[in-house]
C-alpha cells in the first residue's frame, strides 16, 4: 500500500465514522421531534443542529466541510421533509424509511468531496481560501441539495408504495 492508497483508506474510514455519528444524531433528534406536535420545533431543532455543525466545521477546507456535513447536514436534511412537509407524504413516515433515506443521501454525499477535488473546483481561490463566506455558501448549497435529495427519495417511496398497492388490489 502506498501513500495515496493509505490516504484514500483514511478518508473512506473518516466518512464511514461520520455516517455512523450522523445516524446516532439522527436517532436522537428523531426521538425528540417525533414526540412534539409543534411544527416550529420540527424545523428549528434541525436548523439549530445544522447551525452548530457549521460553527464547528467553519475553519475547515471545503472537502473536509463536505465530510463533516455527513454528521450534521445529511441527518437533519433527511428529517425536514417528513416533519415539515408531512402533508405531501400522506401518512407518517416510519423511522426505517428515514434511515434508508439517510443512507441513500449519505451515499451521494460521500462522492461530493471526490468530485470537488477531482474537478479542481476546490482550487478556485474563493473556495480554496475557506473564508466564512465561502464555507457558508458551500454549506448552504449543501443543505439545499440534501433537502432536495431527501424530498425526491421520499416522493419515490410514496410513488413506489402507490404502485405496489395498486398491484396488490389488482391481484385481489
Amino acid at each position: 500500500m502506498d501513500v495515496v492508497d493509505g490516504f484514500l483508506f483514511l478518508v473512506i474510514l473518516l466518512q464511514i465514522i461520520a455516517f455512523l455519528i450522523g445516524v446516532v444524531l439522527l436517532s436522537v433528534v428523531y426521538a425528540v421531534i417525533s414526540r412534539t406536535k409543534n411544527r416550529m420545533v420540527h424545523l428549528l431543532l434541525p436548523a439549530l443542529v445544522m447551525g452548530a455543525g457549521f460553527l464547528f466545521l467553519m475553519p475547515n477546507d471545503a472537502p473536509m466541510l463536505l465530510v463533516g456535513a455527513l454528521i450534521f447536514v445529511v441527518p437533519m436534511a433527511v428529517l425536514i421533509p417528513p416533519f415539515v412537509f408531512s402533508n405531501r407524504f400522506g401518512e407518517k413516515i416510519r423511522f426505517t424509511r428515514i434511515l434508508i433515506c439517510d443512507l441513500m443521501v449519505s451515499v451521494v454525499g460521500v462522492f461530493l468531496p471526490y468530485l470537488l477535488v477531482s474537478s479542481r473546483l476546490s482550487m478556485i481561490p474563493a473556495i480554496f481560501w475557506h473564508t466564512p463566506l465561502s464555507n457558508g455558501l458551500i454549506y448552504g448549497g449543501l443543505i439545499a441539495l440534501n433537502v432536495g435529495l431527501a424530498t425526491g427519495f421520499y416522493q419515490f417511496f410514496v410513488w413506489r408504495d402507490g404502485v405496489s398497492r395498486k398491484k396488490s388490489e389488482e391481484n385481489d
